[in-house]
């Protein structure tokens, strides 16, 4: 691209400085992929904490039927509204774990940033909220337990509140790795617009894609708590200026467009609506 040439100039430049310049915007379909990535991990993330609850239920001698945006439970104690709380930070702290051994930085490591991400928020943000919501479903958990130190409850809400924090800061040099040009992570104002349309934009385009998913919305408040799940992301967007140990890729990241994981989206979606909205008991000696 010439730069401000107006007239006849007669500038010679050097074979290197004729080479095209890498692009220096986040392609739409890098933006496009991390919407859909962050909408599945949503879904994943509520999927699991209702099958979590629904499993421990079923080891504590109840029953359990899963919807596509709860999980009802009869037989058994309050304990097991703890199951997906403990399941979400199991199969979390796994993926995170296996995060650095994803190859490349294409859309399956997207997916599973993403995946990552919303499923550890699902089990802290249950525990941040656990010494205000008497009702909330950790909570419930929490009153079968007779003898607890005071204050303990503030404690694993502290925690919680921590751990979410310090996962969504360190969140920032995740998703500038998938930045196409090192071009675009060259100064602090350029780092924050690549985690803008990376992280940011994706988190807050997910939370309303995502509501199809849930639907009807009366039955659950699932689709009520959906904004909620992108402001763990502003703490990211605050941290990508400062983040300066990635550097990004010297030649330009070709972004393919992610049909694949379009696909899979429509399939997960049949999936909700087709089947689980109709009720799915969890023992499989009903099904039939």
């Amino acid at each position: 691209m010439w730069d401000n040439i107006s007239g006849v100039t007669s500038e010679v430049r050097t074979p290197e400085e004729a080479k095209p310049r890498p692009g220096t915007r986040i392609s739409p379909a890098l933006v496009v992929s991390s919407v859909l990535a962050s909408t599945l991990g949503i879904v994943i993330a509520q999927f699991l904490d209702d099958l979590g609850d629904g499993l421990l239920a079923m080891i504590l001698g109840g029953q359990a039927v899963l919807y596509n945006n709860r999980v009802e439970i009869t037989g058994a104690d309050d304990l097991a509204w703890a199951g997906g709380f403990v399941l979400c930070l199991l199969v979390g702290f796994l993926a995170l774990f296996a995060y650095p051994t994803a190859r490349g930085h294409g859309v399956p490591r997207l997916v599973l940033l993403w995946m990552v991400l919303h499923v550890l928020r699902q089990a802290l943000t249950q525990a941040i909220v656990l010494p205000f919501d008497d009702d909330s479903q950790l909570a419930l958990a929490y009153g079968t337990f007779e003898s607890t130190p005071p204050g303990l409850d503030v404690v694993i809400g502290a925690a919680g509140g921590v751990g979410l924090l310090l996962i969504a800061l360190t969140a920032a040099s995740a998703f500038l790795a998938f930045a196409p040009h090192r071009s675009l992570l060259s100064n602090a104002r350029r780092r924050t617009t690549s985690a803008l349309w990376i992280a940011l934009v994706p988190a807050v385009a997910a939370a309303f894609l995502a509501i199809p998913f849930f639907l009807p919305a009366g039955e659950s408040p699932v689709i009520q708590s959906l904004p909620l799940t992108a402001v763990m992301f502003l703490a990211t967007l605050a941290a990508a200026p400062g983040t300066t140990t990635v550097q990004g890729p010297e030649d330009e990241r070709d972004i393919l467009w992610p049909w694949g994981l379009a696909v899979t989206m429509v399939a997960v979606l049949v999936f909700f609506l087709g089947v689980l909205q109709g009720a799915v008991n969890l023992d499989p000696r009903l099904w039939g």
